[in-house]
C-alpha cells in the first residue's frame, strides 16, 4: 500500500451534511460529487451521503454510471452538456439529464422515442454566469417545447450564481431575480416541477436563493466559499473539512553542510542537517510549485520543504537536532497535535483555490474512511 494516504472523516462529512440541513430546513440538498467528490472519492462519499441527502450530482455520465453499477439509486442529475454518443448512456442509466436548448431537447426526445424509453430532465438557465444554458429571455420557449415532448419527464429547472461569493452583492441579487421570473413560469406550467439556484455561497448568504433545492459542494466537505468568513449562524460553525493528506518517512539521512538538496539544487544545506524523504510527489497530485515553500508537521513540529518536489518523493531538512525515523507519520495538509495545516492555507501558497487542490490528487493516494 502507498505510504501517502487520504484520510476522510465521515462523521465530519455526516456532521457537515447536517447542519446544511438544519439550515436549509425542508429544501432538498442535492450533493455534488464531480471531480471524485472533489477529491474525497465518489463512490464512498455517495454512500455515506445517503440518509442525509435528496439527490446527487455529477458532472458527465460516466460518473453517473459509476454510481448505478454500485447500486445507487437516488436520482442523480447529470450538470454537464453532453453529445450523441452520450445520450443511450444517460437514459438506460435513469440519469437526469440537463437540456440547455431545443436541439438537445430534440435529440433526447427522438433517442427515447425510438428506444421506448423516457428520459428525466432539467432545463438549465443561464441568468448570468455565461457557460452553458439558455438565455432568459427564451427559457419560456424551451419549457413550452420540453412539456411537449412525450418522451421527456421535465422535473427541474435550475441556474448557478456566478458571483455569490463575493462582498458586492448586486449581481447575485440580480441573478437571484432573473431566476425567480422563470422559475415562476416553470411553477405555473408545472407545479412540481424542482426549482434550484443556490451553491455553496448561496446556502451560506442568500435564503432568497433556496427556492426547492440547494446544491452545497464544496461546504459539504468543510470548505467555506469565503476562507476567511466569520460564521454567523450557530449551524454552519460546526462545519469542518473531512479531508486529511498524510504520509510517511522513508529515509532519513544526514547531509553535509553546503549540499544541494533535489534536480537542480535549488535548496543548498546551511549546515550539516538531517533530511527526511517522503514518498510523495507531483505524480500524486501534489503540487510542484510548493517547493521550497510548503510545509509539513512531523513530531508537533513545522518543517519547510526543501529542493524541487519529484514527481514521486520530496525531501525535508529538519535541522541538525532535528528527530525523526523511518516509518513516522508525517502531515501534509490536517492536524498532528497541536500544528495544523489548513487546506486554505495550501491554496494560497499555490495562488490558486481549495478546489483545484482537492481535485488534483490522484487515485494513486488511497483513500482511508474513518
Amino acid at each position: 500500500m502507498h505510504a501517502t494516504r487520504i484520510e476522510i472523516d465521515t462523521k465530519q462529512f455526516i456532521t457537515n451534511l447536517q447542519a446544511i440541513r438544519n439550515k436549509v430546513s425542508k429544501v432538498k440538498i442535492c450533493l455534488p460529487l464531480k471531480a471524485n467528490a472533489y477529491g474525497h472519492g465518489i463512490l464512498q462519499m455517495a454512500q455515506v451521503a445517503l440518509p442525509y441527502v435528496d439527490y446527487l450530482a455529477v458532472a458527465f455520465m460516466a460518473e453517473g454510471q459509476l454510481l448505478r453499477d454500485n447500486g445507487i439509486t437516488l436520482p442523480i442529475l447529470v450538470f454537464g452538456a453532453f453529445g450523441s454518443e452520450d445520450v443511450p448512456g444517460l437514459v438506460t442509466n435513469k440519469l437526469e439529464i440537463t437540456i440547455s436548448s431545443i436541439f438537445k431537447a430534440t435529440q433526447v426526445a427522438n433517442y427515447c422515442k425510438n428506444s421506448g424509453q423516457r428520459a428525466r430532465v432539467h432545463i438549465k438557465v443561464d441568468t448570468g454566469m455565461n457557460r452553458v444554458g439558455v438565455r432568459v429571455e427564451t427559457a419560456p420557449e424551451l419549457l413550452k417545447y420540453v412539456l411537449s415532448l412525450p418522451e421527456l419527464d421535465l422535473v427541474g429547472i435550475y441556474s448557478h450564481l456566478a458571483t455569490a461569493d463575493e462582498d458586492d452583492r448586486t449581481f447575485a441579487l440580480e441573478q437571484i431575480n432573473r431566476f425567480k421570473q422563470v422559475a415562476s413560469l416553470a411553477k405555473s406550467l408545472k407545479p412540481d416541477i424542482v426549482c434550484h439556484l443556490a451553491n455553496s455561497a448561496g446556502v451560506c448568504y442568500y435564503t432568497d436563493s433556496y427556492f426547492d433545492m440547494v446544491r452545497p459542494g464544496i461546504l459539504s466537505y468543510g470548505y467555506f466559499p469565503r476562507p476567511l468568513d466569520i460564521h454567523n449562524t450557530e449551524s454552519l460553525s460546526q462545519i469542518k473539512p473531512c479531508f486529511s493528506l498524510k504520509s510517511r518517512v522513508i529515509y532519513t539521512k544526514i547531509v553535509e553542510k553546503d549540499q544541494g538538496i533535489s534536480y537542480n539544487h535549488r535548496y543548498i544545506t546551511k549546515s550539516s542537517t538531517r533530511v527526511i524523504t517522503l514518498p510523495i510527489g507531483y505524480g500524486d497530485g501534489y503540487p510542484r510549485i510548493l517547493s521550497n515553500i510548503g510545509e509539513v508537521i512531523l513530531r508537533g513540529h513545522k518543517y519547510t520543504i526543501s529542493g524541487t518536489i519529484c514527481m514521486d518523493m520530496l525531501m525535508v531538512d529538519i535541522g541538525e537536532n532535528g528527530v525523526s525515523y523511518v516509518d513516522d507519520e508525517v502531515v501534509l495538509i490536517g492536524r498532528q497535535g497541536d500544528s495544523e495545516i489548513t487546506l486554505d492555507s495550501v491554496a494560497n501558497q499555490c495562488g490558486t483555490i481549495i478546489y483545484e487542490i482537492l481535485c488534483g490528487f490522484i487515485d494513486r493516494i488511497p483513500r482511508v474512511y474513518l
